[in-house]
């Protein structure tokens, strides 16, 4: 029960209390394009079409199962590409406030709608639920795992961020293919790891990543490219 409340406070708590932050501050346009970023590029869009080719395309389902690398490297590519570009829409033609913590509310609300969505739905019915079974380390390590993706699109959302104020479109470029790197990883490392220490590594990796571009993040901010 203690891992899904944890699991419950990471992907609904931390997103609650970021747009609370947003409104107390008049920055809830930048939280609520970052959410409807994610839901648009990926629920409404990139998870049908892929939804849809694993069941109507043969050659499809043949390629992940005879390349299986380079598989998830287009995968992972494609989740690059529609977020990155929803984010650098959003920005670009919807936001008019594009300072540091604006960038920084958006991607909270996108890894915010995104942690709520794959972990903090369930994770709510299960603590309303006495009689549903879940596996507690599960739930644990998704929480872990859901605080480092938030962390992750914070920095990726200031990254693009950077580039819509410096009208340098690589910036955008340089996002997807972070994103995209990460999100290939997730699918690659398992092939090669041993399973017992396969998600381990799978998480730490993508910790790891996620630190080094929210501190990139600072950067940013300490150089005074975005205030």
């Amino acid at each position: 029960m203690a891992s899904i409340i944890f699991a419950a406070i990471i992907s609904i708590g931390l997103p609650l209390t970021a747009l609370l932050y947003a409104c107390s501050k008049k920055r809830y346009i930048p939280f609520v394009l970052g959410g409807l970023a994610f839901v648009v590029s990926q629920v409404l869009i990139r998870v049908p079409i892929l939804k849809y080719l694993g069941e109507h395309s043969t050659a499809y389902s043949m390629f992940s199962a005879m390349q299986p690398v380079l598989f998830a490297i287009v995968i992972g590519l494609t989740a690059g590409i529609f977020e990155e570009l929803a984010r650098f829409i959003a920005m670009r033609f919807f936001m008019k406030q594009r300072d540091w913590q604006s960038g920084f509310l958006f991607g909270a609300g996108h890894g915010g709608i995104e942690a709520v969505l794959f972990l903090g739905s369930s994770a709510v019915f299960l603590l309303f639920s006495p009689t549903a079974i879940a596996n507690s380390d599960t739930y644990f390590i998704g929480g872990i795992e859901r605080f480092f993706a938030m962390l992750l699109h914070i920095g990726l959302s200031i990254i693009v961020l950077q580039g819509v104020v410096r009208k340098r479109f690589l910036y955008v470029v340089l996002a997807i293919m972070i994103h995209g790197i990460v999100d290939a990883l997730v699918g690659i490392l398992p092939l090669y790891v041993p399973k017992e220490s396969s998600l381990l590594i799978v998480e730490v990796t993508l910790a790891v990543i996620a630190v080094a571009v929210f501190n990139y993040s600072l950067w940013i901010k300490r150089k005074g490219v975005l205030r």
